[in-house]
């Protein structure tokens, strides 16, 4: 079949599914073992826009006229972003970067084997018969409360949205692995209403939300991932030291190349590890201080990475913002 060359490539790429799963049985939360604490992030936008969308449609004056609008989410009047779009974002790459299971896609997308369906928690009276992938045991699934959880993502100072139009976005209908976005350019569209588009309420780049991740006895090689999956790596000629490799993407309208964010930790808090009781940890939490050098050293242990997707996911997840997003309907 030949290629239209005037047809705009699509922004994504695909990790493929290779090998199985490492399936064990997952922690329970009867006792403190491992890491527990919260580490504060803050979320800031790197493309030309964020969309969070609310399910909500309301009316704005443009250009004169009243036009609906999809509009951003908002608490209590505020903006926010939900706690379960970012847990949503950073399980996406955690699942890719450690072969974890599919745990989410298009009722019509079938992965190509039975080696990489969703995981689930069945239990026979007090013995647990089910063992779960890597993601599973960290972010949770049916019948299993994970050990990672977010907070909503409050606006750092003042954060103005506006109103720009898109294409429509139809469902995706290949299934070739695990689907993700590109960093690329926005193209913007003139602010007339037309068929097959949109007008969505954003948050311009450089918008900043802070949240705060919550885990519960972690091991090192969980929290070495769990950090890379929010795209903190350590510094080539500096081990001891960390940066941020790529944003991740948040949020709707993907495929016209918004949502992208970086995730810059900036406090951490440890209650209870392998060193420190949960009692102590309670009366006097440590991490104060601290934050390069434990993050430094969970980045060290790396037995949960798949390494043949993390140097792939790494590689095309780097911002290509010379690169137009395509604008048609696709």
């Amino acid at each position: 079949m030949s290629v239209n060359p005037d047809v705009e490539p699509k922004p994504f790429f695909w990790i493929p599914l290779q090998g199985t799963p490492e399936r064990k049985v997952p922690v329970f939360h009867e006792a403190f073992r491992g890491w527990t604490g919260w580490l504060v992030l803050d979320i800031e936008v790197y493309s030309d826009y964020l969309y969070v969308g609310s399910g909500q449609i309301g009316l704005v004056h443009i250009n004169g006229r009243e036009q609906a609008r999809y509009t951003f989410t908002r608490r209590d009047g505020k903006l926010v972003i939900p706690a379960t779009s970012i847990k949503g974002a950073v399980r996406s790459v955690f699942e890719a970067i450690t072969n974890s299971c599919v745990s989410q896609r298009h009722r019509r997308e079938r992965p190509p084997s039975t080696t990489h369906m969703a995981c689930g928690l069945v239990r026979k009276g007090k013995e647990d018969r089910a063992q779960l992938c890597p993601a599973c045991r960290v972010f949770g699934t049916t019948g299993y409360r994970g050990r990672v959880h977010f907070t909503d993502g409050e606006p750092v100072d003042s954060v103005r949205t506006t109103t720009i139009k898109i294409s429509d976005l139809w469902p995706p209908r290949h299934f070739q692995g695990r689907k993700f976005y590109e960093t690329k350019k926005y193209q913007p569209q003139d602010l007339e209403p037309a068929r097959n588009t949109r007008f969505i309420e954003v948050v311009p780049k450089g918008s900043k939300f802070r949240a705060t991740l919550h885990f519960e006895n972690l091991n090192e090689g969980e929290l070495g991932a769990l950090l890379r999956a929010l795209g903190v790596v350590p510094k080539e000629k500096d081990p001891d030291e960390v940066r941020l490799a790529f944003p991740i993407k948040l949020g709707g309208a993907k495929p016209r190349c918004l949502g992208s964010v970086y995730m810059c930790p900036r406090k951490v808090r440890i209650v209870a590890s392998p060193q420190q009781s949960w009692l102590a940890g309670l009366l006097q939490p440590s991490g104060r201080g601290e934050l390069l050098t434990l993050l430094a050293a969970w980045l060290r242990n790396t037995t949960l990475l798949d390494m043949q997707a993390w140097e792939t996911f790494q590689a095309q997840a780097q911002p290509r913002t010379d690169e137009p997003c395509p604008r048609e309907v696709y």
